[in-house]
Formats: structure tokens, sequence, C-alpha cells
């Protein structure tokens, strides 16, 4: 017997969503030259209603497919605008894979030239995107795996368990998950796995360096 995830919501007008994607591509894909100025760093996620709400939604893979074209659409015309800026800049497109519309193009320079070094854990170069995920545009980037973590602290915990948000159990499994356990400021600091992410660039590009993103 088949059983539905009621608490996910239906999606309909999918022609409706598919022309909001080329909108929102052609809204972005002119880089904000005085934002990035004044703050050395810019993004843009997948702003298409409704996936940036709270809710639950199931996505197509097919429609995951168009967003990611899209994103690459921005990246390449963010990296023809960089390139005439003549100096050091990352830019990546990132691919979260539990938090699709998470996914977007980053952007940083000068001072912040460095702000997303560390933004991931463990990335290691891959092939290519996997299945799912696979757009022709893709193949003209590199891409590394990697995953995002999220930090759990003793002290906290313990005291999640003492306003009853968390059983001793519940605390025990999330401590037996952790993948790596270090000290912080005298403090146990338990570090879980999150989400999978796919982080691009430009093949054969250094990771930061002028014109060769």
């Amino acid at each position: 017997m088949i059983r539905f995830d009621f608490k996910k919501r239906k999606i309909r007008g999918w022609k409706r969503k598919v022309r909001k994607i080329e909108q929102w591509k052609n809204t972005y894909l002119e880089l904000d030259q005085e934002a990035l100025a004044k703050y050395n760093r810019e993004y843009v996620k997948v702003w298409i209603a409704p996936f940036f709400s709270l809710q639950k939604h199931t996505i197509p893979l097919w429609y995951k497919r168009l967003v990611i074209q899209a994103l690459l659409d921005i990246y390449s015309s963010w990296q023809q605008q960089l390139v005439k800026l003549d100096e050091p800049y990352y830019l990546k497109v990132w691919i979260f894979e539990k938090d699709f519309m998470w996914s977007q193009v980053v952007v940083s320079v000068r001072s912040a030239l460095h702000f997303y070094d560390e933004t991931f854990e463990e990335l290691t170069p891959v092939s290519s995107l996997p299945n799912e995920f696979a757009v022709e545009a893709a193949k003209l980037l590199e891409w590394k795996k990697g995953f995002t973590a999220v930090t759990w602290f003793e002290g906290e915990m313990q005291e999640d368990i003492r306003d009853g948000l968390y059983t001793e159990e519940e605390i025990q499994a999330i401590k037996d998950s952790a993948y790596k356990v270090q000290e912080y400021k005298g403090e146990a600091m338990y570090l879980v796995k999150d989400d999978i992410v796919w982080v691009g660039k430009k093949a054969g590009a250094s990771e930061s360096v002028g014109s060769q993103s």
C-alpha cells in the first residue's frame, strides 16, 4: 500500500512557475555593482514563490534542472562582468541537496575575498553533478562535493533536556551522529552533518584569482 505524505503541499500552475524562473533569472543577470562595492560580497538565491516559504513542497527533478540552468546562466553573466574588474574574486555556484531552494550564486572581492573559504566541510573534487541535477552547462564547470554542519554545544543540549525540548535519548542520538567532537572555550562542541552541497566554478580556473574565478 502506497503511503502519501500529506504534509507536503501540492503545487499548482507549473507553467506559471516555469515562467517565474525566467523572470527571476533575468532580474539577476546584471551583477549589482553598487552592492558589491559597498559590502564586497553579493549573492542571489532562488527567490521564486512559493519555494522560499517555510512550507514543505515536493519539487520535481525537471524543475530543479531548470533552476540549475538559470543559476549557471547568472554565474556566466557575473563571471563576464567580474573579468572587467581586473582583480581577484571568488565566484561559485552552490547547489544544496536537501534545501535545494537555498542554492545560489555567490561572489566576494577585496576585504571579503576569502569570506566563504570555510563555509563548507570536507570539499572534495567530483567528476560531475549527480544525474538528477545534470544539465549540459554544468559540464563546463568543475565541481566539489561537501556538506554543511550544525553545531551543538554541551551546555545548550543539557539546557534543552531541562526545558523538555529534547529527551536524553534524543540528545545522545545527536552526539552519536557527530562526525567531529572538539573543545571550544572549555565546552564540548559536537559537529553534525546537515546538508550535502555541490560547489561549482569555471573549469580550469584558480580559486580566487582575477579573471580566473
